[in-house]
């Protein structure tokens, strides 16, 4: 009962958001705003949708031997809701994935995965000023190598290969349409350059086109992980070393405040007048 109704809510779904995903795909020419919908039956055939028309889905096979979608066919929305799916939402900013039409739905009416994307990429831009060019080109080899390992394991829909060439990492990152971007070069220069330098260690095999994970990829990026917790620890405990002895600090001068008041040599009423009398404005415009 709970499944039929679900169901028919994904269905309704399916039906509302449709036009919008074949009307909005890369066909439309807007690199900065399109959709993408890939697909994966019980035998583990690769779709993308490409029209809907009448209530009727259409459908493009991947086609392993010509390395490319043919072989449309034509289904009910029924037999689409059965597969697995994938939304792929592209922006200038990046890819957004969603991992169902209920997922797309919630996201694209509340716009909270949108939010969290610009707020992650704000910070991670504020961040990313703090910290050395040496430190960020290691950052993103890792942060690409965890991205190659995971979609080796995932195998999204949208996945057809275990192994990646260098426009399907550029377009995983950055979009379908990334080559009308008007920093493609600097997109493939960089990618590029960050897959090379994983080869030469290792984590990764270049197999003619393509580029396969190995499983150093797992040990680099643990190491990785031990050497950030290593240094957020050693961070930790400087702050807390600091603080210690700001403590200290303020606890000795006070020490011998009350000593030196006690020995008649200090009044501590004057100091403690002194003290309140202060005006941090005025002294600023004094020592200026």
């Amino acid at each position: 009962m709970f499944d039929t109704k679900m169901a028919d809510l994904r269905q309704k779904r399916w039906k509302k958001h449709l036009p919008l995903f074949v009307s909005q795909d890369a066909r439309s020419g807007n690199p900065y705003n399109y959709y993408a919908v890939f697909l994966v039956d019980v035998d583990r055939n690769r779709y993308q949708l490409t029209g809907y028309r009448k209530r009727a889905v259409t459908l493009a096979r991947w086609d392993y031997d010509a390395g490319c979608y043919l072989d449309k066919q034509r289904i009910s929305v029924a037999e689409l809701d059965a597969m697995q799916a994938e939304i792929i939402h592209y922006r200038s900013y990046g890819p957004i994935p969603f991992s169902g039409i209920l997922s797309f739905s919630f996201n694209h009416r509340t716009r909270l995965i949108y939010l969290k994307t610009l707020l992650n990429r704000g910070k991670g831009k504020f961040v990313s000023a703090f910290f050395a060019n040496k430190e960020l080109k290691s950052r993103d080899r890792i942060a690409l190598l965890n991205l190659l390992v995971n979609e080796y394991v995932q195998q999204r829909p949208s996945r057809i290969h275990a192994g990646l060439t260098l426009e399907e990492v550029i377009e995983m990152l950055y979009g379908k349409l990334w080559y009308q971007h008007i920093r493609n070069e600097e997109f493939r220069r960089k990618v590029r350059l960050l897959l090379k330098s994983l080869t030469i260690t290792g984590d990764l095999v270049q197999n003619e086109v393509h580029y396969n994970v190995q499983p150093k990829a797992v040990a680099t990026i643990v190491d990785f992980e031990k050497e950030e917790h290593r240094i957020k620890q050693q961070d930790k405990m400087q702050r807390n070393f600091v603080r210690l002895m700001l403590v200290i600090t303020a606890s000795t001068v006070l020490i011998t405040l009350a000593l030196l008041g006690l020995a008649g040599v200090v009044d501590l009423h004057k100091v403690w007048a002194f003290l309140s009398d202060l005006n941090p404005l005025s002294m600023l415009m004094k020592l200026v």
